[in-house]
């Protein structure tokens, strides 16, 4: 991968993780306009929009934990000073992170230290200053020389305390009164039993109520919708997690905690929603008036991600997800969800369009008889939202057509 004039010497382009607060967020904007600008694979946490009264721990820790679990090559934070990032970034095992303000420290940090998050003031330095600083921070690699592991090995030896990274296998017991149609097996914590994803995608949200493209935007849940989480929490009762993941955007973090109400649920990247581009915030409608034949799983939009990289995401979360055993927990979004269930038993993207998802609906993934090989799709998109159409429709029917009996 080439940024400007460095070039990155790895044998696969690095993944980039990008997060700030309100301070940084003007400098993160600018860092990933330039990252992109330059074809390096950029992952944003946040935060997506300028929020004044955020706090920097809800953005780099998720960052830093991606850093840690390999999920990204290398991290960049940014807050006002840098040093709240720094401070909170190294508290999770496996991160190395140093606030820099100069070139050489930059590189010899990479060099030596095996530094993997650089971390940046954005009301400190400039944005040019702080574009040279990531270039010789991406570009540097570690050394691996002998006196450099033997220092960095005595700093691991402090680090006492197992991280649950962002897929691991720390058992999580979801408290939470079981649905008939979830059948949960053994709840032994010594016998997980086979992988199981339960999917759940976000509770309403404005724009979800007015059929609105939502991608990035980093958009609340409404009364309804955390009303719709709780309910979906009430299904999961009973359910025995081994791992809790969520996607970095509040809509689906606010739907784990009210349907998981314990705090040691993890934030996964890889769940975030797909980048609508220049149709966010838009209608179908508004859309297919102006391109009659477009569909979103097939042509995806312009300066959003396209259908492949949405693929390639699902396919590396499944990837990990199979070395998992148990029942995990998946919090995400209406249309990566449909992709990840098409990815799950092998169909492309485009086959994503036939399996709608109503907002906070339940879907389950596994395998049939038990079997890797076999990945099935064991329930879809049930929930209230769902059992009140059918309902309708079926009370519709039943007064202007005979009901069949038999």
């Amino acid at each position: 991968m080439s940024i400007g004039p460095i070039t990155v010497k790895s044998e696969k382009p690095k993944v980039i993780g990008i997060a700030a607060d309100h301070a940084g967020y003007e400098l993160k904007e600018y860092l990933v306009h330039e990252l992109r600008k330059a074809g390096a694979e950029v992952i944003d946490l946040g935060a997506s929009q300028l929020m004044p009264d955020d706090d920097y721990p809800d953005f780099v820790i998720p960052l830093a934990r991606a850093v840690s679990a390999g999920t990204v090559d290398r991290g960049i934070a940014i807050c006002g000073s840098g040093v709240g990032v720094t401070v909170a970034a190294n508290k999770v095992p496996g991160v190395r992170a140093c606030l820099t303000h100069d070139p050489f420290s930059a590189r010899q940090g990479v060099e030596d230290d095996d530094l993997n998050v650089i971390c940046l003031g954005g009301l400190v330095i400039g944005h040019a200053i702080a574009w040279e600083l990531v270039k010789t921070f991406l570009g540097a690699r570690f050394s691996g020389e002998e006196r450099h592991r033997r220092r960095l090995a005595k700093v691991a030896e402090l680090e006492v305390q197992p991280q649950r990274g962002i897929i691991g296998a720390t058992p999580i017991r979801a408290s939470v009164p079981q649905q008939q149609d979830i059948d949960p097996e053994s709840r032994d914590t010594q016998d997980p039993g086979p992988l199981r994803l339960f999917l759940v995608r976000h509770g309403e949200t404005a724009w979800s109520l007015t059929g609105q493209y939502t991608g990035s935007t980093d958009i609340a849940l409404t009364a309804h919708g955390e009303q719709e989480a709780r309910n979906v929490g009430e299904r999961l009762r009973d359910v025995a997690f081994t791992q809790v993941l969520a996607s970095p955007l509040i809509r689906a973090r606010r739907t784990c905690e009210l349907a998981v109400p314990i705090p040691a649920f993890e934030i996964e990247p890889d769940l975030i929603e797909w980048d609508n581009g220049t149709y966010e915030g838009r209608t179908p409608t508004e859309i297919l008036a102006e391109r009659p034949e477009w569909n979103h799983f097939r042509d995806g939009s312009p300066h959003g991600e396209t259908p492949e990289s949405v693929a390639a995401r699902a396919d590396r979360l499944i990837e990990r997800l199979r070395t998992l055993e148990g029942n995990i927990a998946l919090f995400s979004h209406g249309h990566f969800l449909r992709v990840l269930a098409a990815r799950w038993i092998g169909e492309s993207v485009t086959d994503a369009q036939h399996l709608l998802l109503d907002t906070a609906a339940l879907s389950i993934l596994c395998y049939e008889h038990g079997d890797p090989d076999m990945p099935a799709i064991e329930l879809w998109n049930s929930g209230t939202q769902h059992s009140a159409k059918v309902e309708e429709q079926v009370h519709e029917r039943s007064r202007t057509e005979p009901i069949a009996r038999g």
